[in-house]
């Protein structure tokens, strides 16, 4: 994989670890024996990020994001910089960062992490055989289910409440518990001590805040008069009065033109709210014609009827509904993008109303020109930004066992 010059020894990825990276995935109960199923060799961590980011780029060239693998792995680096979130879900990279591969090889050395190889080649067998379709426009089975678990068990962390930390990661699963590692706020260098902290959900019935977390199946209630958050608040049944989104069971969902839960709609049922709130997952709200209230969608595949007035109904990545009433593939690179979405390699220029080519490194980006895979715009006017590898900032090393964070 080509690396630009200015890659150097660090652990900070684009703010990841400044903000403790993601929280711990579940634990899972598969073995450290597993093979990558395409060799017959164990996978060991040193080797997983080169066959991850090989595996993710033979996806994003199958799905149409790339014309070849080379060229995907051109702007993606996983072996420095893991974004675990790309093989869990079907999307493609935004140049959001990752965590320092450098660290976590270390943190592995250290005993702080666990690396399942049995989740792991799980997890790259699901990424090879999944499919092109967006999250959100269909309803997961339990095979990709299991895959995306799968994805989210690669490392588990050893460290105990209270154990010092630099990633979430780091941080041993806890049960019916989101484990973090927390940071004093006051902290400004680079490399902040943090210790492994359990997210704390507040039970019904407790005062709240809009940063509160309730604990599952309920929400931070708003008081009727003034809106001002009051308790949290049993998630409410169909037929009952909600002011949000959030406020009714899984199988509901606030209307707002009446006040009340309703019941999910079900395909070709009556609906108001466009989008995709209100119907069953898998569908979406829409009103072709614009002149009363919409129905109920199945998002359709490449090739299927769609609505004509609904460009956004088709469920393949890198297409939309054109003028005919049919999925096709989207504009690509010098095509118009006036009445429609560009294609995974290209994004639509606000001036000209066409697609251009997503940037590649030390070409102009900024404004509505993006950068391709994991590279970053260092502006916002092309006239001067470039597209960059994304830079580290700062060398950070296992904190020991006995180190307490910051303010403890």
């Amino acid at each position: 994989m080509r690396l630009s010059s200015g890659w150097g020894v660090a652990v900070v990825v684009a703010g990841v670890l400044a903000c403790g990276g993601e929280p711990t995935a579940t634990d899972t109960d598969s073995g450290t024996g597993a093979d990558s199923g395409t060799t017959g060799e164990a996978i060991v961590l040193a080797d997983f990020f080169d066959l991850a980011e090989e595996t993710y780029c033979d996806w994003a060239v199958r799905c149409g994001a790339f014309a070849a693998a080379a060229d995907c792995r051109a702007v993606e680096f996983f072996e420095v910089a893991y974004p675990p979130r790309l093989l869990a879900e079907a999307r493609l990279d935004d140049g959001a960062g990752g965590q320092a591969v450098e660290y976590l090889l270390a943190s592995e050395a250290a005993g702080r992490l666990v690396f399942d190889a049995a989740a792991a080649a799980s997890c790259l067998a699901y990424v090879e055989a999944r499919g092109c379709e967006m999250p959100g426009t269909y309803v997961a089975d339990e095979a990709e289910l299991a895959g995306q678990a799968a994805c989210d068990a690669i490392l588990r962390g050893t460290m105990v409440v209270n154990g010092p930390c630099l990633l979430s990661v780091e941080c041993a699963p806890q049960e019916a518990a989101t484990m973090v590692c927390g940071f004093d706020p006051s902290c400004t260098e680079a490399c902040c001590l943090g210790g492994c902290r359990p997210l704390a959900s507040l039970p019904i019935g407790t005062p709240c805040n809009g940063n509160s977390r309730c604990q599952a199946g309920s929400f931070c209630g708003r008081d009727g008069n003034t809106g001002m958050f009051t308790v949290c608040t049993a998630k409410q049944p169909v037929g009952a009065a909600c002011q949000g989104f959030d406020e009714c069971v899984a199988d509901g969902y606030c209307d707002f033109n009446t006040g009340e839960c309703r019941a999910l709609l079900g395909e070709g049922e009556s609906c108001a709210d466009f989008g995709d709130v209100g119907c069953e997952p898998g569908l979406y709200c829409a009103d072709p014609g614009f002149v009363s209230d919409g129905r109920c969608y199945a998002y359709a595949p490449l090739g299927g009827a769609c609505l004509p007035d609904w460009y956004l109904g088709c469920s393949t990545l890198g297409s939309f509904c054109d003028p005919q009433g049919q999925c096709a593939a989207a504009p690509g690179p010098g095509d118009s993008c006036a009445t429609g979405p560009c294609d995974l390699t290209s994004s639509c220029d606000w001036y000209s109303q066409r697609c251009v080519a997503l940037a590649r490194e030390g070409e102009p980006c900024g404004d509505s020109i993006r950068c391709a895979g994991a590279l970053q715009c260092d502006g916002w006017d092309p006239a001067s930004a470039r597209c960059r590898a994304p830079q580290l900032a700062g060398a950070c090393a296992v904190p020991g066992e006995d180190e307490l964070p910051q303010g403890t």
